[in-house]
């Protein structure tokens, strides 16, 4: 026999051995359908990396938190309905089983289910466990204690949460943080998020997430280390605070060069502010940050003249560098806390509409702004092909597109006309035809 043709021969075995060696990794793999909690907690007690957890519609009333501490682990609701699939804790005042899923592993996704009724966290990506790729998709999160989700850190700066993706997240809170907590009343927000690289929360939703007195935290709050993050498609109605970035009096983290964020987008958000004045009922918080855009966003007051709708804190302890605000929609004031060059004009002239006084942005540009609906109308001629073109927002809070070598509109939604019906008249019955305009 030659020698070629024994490396040939060789050659294949190799690969014929990788394939079964493959195949034996994905066999390994087990997919536990689940019905009831006995059958929940026997999967988490035998779970193995690669298994897939899929739970029947119906309600879990949890005896112990779901902890994924294994690599390439699923768990997910088998409808695709996240409401058919509801794990429920111990209550959002009251001690049981106080958290509901935790992630401590690599490439760990969570979807289609809801989680209610927990003490401390719904969800919680734990940094410390020096964690990647975790996706968090369509689920609901309800009446949750502390933090709807909770990403949390430890001291080594090597430690983080990378390539996280959240999306499709519906935060609601109907029942009264109580004031008897032992945290207090207002220790209470949506995402609560430290030390990342790589971080997307979009197209989530946050309503009703507000404290005992008013101090409740932001719907989506990053601090302590992020490196490129991007939150985007966001809807936030009544809640205490809108989207914080940095947390104004504490100084930033090492993992980020010393700032709360270096790089980010905060793009197509709308919030309506939550009312109050208690100083943290803010709709954009800003502190300790460089390298962020923040564009087409609308942030909205219902209180015109309240002067802290956008908040910022740029002085040389907590400092602001590379900051690009431009097309957003501010109706309300803008503050620079430390009184630097922040204020509604000097923003105005950035290229925003910012209204401090009711004289600008009428309510009807805007769908419905008690509910929160922050589409606008035809009515809002100063926003409608008023702002400047940005190559790095091609789309608005709908995920639609905006136009290409033309001026989009101001905020986060991009207006498109109702189509005009045209009615013909056929073998005497009326039939619509839809016509999209030019």
């Amino acid at each position: 026999m030659s020698k070629v043709m024994t490396i040939h021969r060789l050659a294949g075995v190799v690969a014929t051995l990788f394939v079964l060696l493959a195949s034996a990794g994905v066999d390994a793999a087990t997919v536990w359908d689940i019905s009831n909690v006995p059958q929940l907690d026997n999967a988490l007690s035998n779970l193995s990396a690669g298994d897939e957890m899929v739970l029947q519609a119906g309600t879990y009333y949890l005896d112990r938190v779901v902890a994924l501490n294994l690599p390439d682990v699923t768990i997910r609701g088998a409808t695709g309905n996240r409401d058919d699939v509801v794990l429920i804790g111990g209550g959002m005042n009251t001690h049981g089983v106080d958290e509901g899923i935790t992630i401590g592993a690599d490439n760990v996704t969570v979807r289609n289910l809801t989680l209610k009724d927990f003490f401390y966290n719904a969800l919680h990506l734990r940094a410390e466990s020096d964690i990647s790729g975790a996706v968090i998709s369509n689920v609901k999160t309800w009446n949750i204690g502390e933090r709807h989700v909770k990403g949390s850190k430890d001291g080594n700066l090597n430690h983080t949460c990378d390539n996280t993706l959240i999306e499709n997240v519906y935060m609601l809170q109907t029942e009264p943080r109580l004031d008897t907590n032992p945290s207090g009343g207002d220790y209470i927000g949506g995402m609560d998020i430290m030390a990342t690289n790589n971080l997307t929360i979009r197209d989530c939703v946050a309503e009703g997430i507000r404290g005992f007195t008013g101090g409740g935290n932001a719907a989506i709050f990053l601090w302590q280390g992020h490196n490129n993050f991007t939150i985007e498609r966001n809807v936030i109605t009544d809640c205490n605070k809108g989207i914080g970035i940095g947390l104004c009096y504490y100084a930033g983290a090492t993992i980020s060069g010393g700032w709360h964020a270096d790089g980010g987008a905060i793009r197509n958000n709308t919030v309506l502010r939550c009312g109050g004045y208690d100083g943290n009922n803010i709709g954009l918080e800003l502190c300790g940050l460089k390298n962020v855009d923040v564009h087409h966003n609308t942030i909205y007051s219902p209180d015109v003249t309240y002067f802290r709708n956008v908040s910022v804190w740029d002085d040389g302890n907590i400092p602001i560098s590379n900051l690009d605000v431009q097309n957003n929609i501010f109706y309300g004031g803008v503050f620079d806390i430390a009184g630097g060059d922040w204020s509604p004009t000097a923003v105005r002239d950035m290229g925003n509409i910012v209204d401090t006084d009711g004289s600008i942005v009428l309510p009807d540009w805007f769908v419905d702004v008690a509910a929160g609906d922050l589409h606008l109308t035809a009515s809002a001629t100063g926003a409608i092909d008023a702002a400047q073109s940005l190559a790095t927002v091609t789309d608005d809070v709908d995920a639609e597109g905006r136009p290409i070598g033309a001026a989009p509109d101001f905020g986060a939604d991009e207006y498109v006309p109702e189509p005009a019906t045209l009615c013909l008249v056929v073998a005497g019955a009326c039939a619509a035809v839809l016509r999209r305009p030019q």
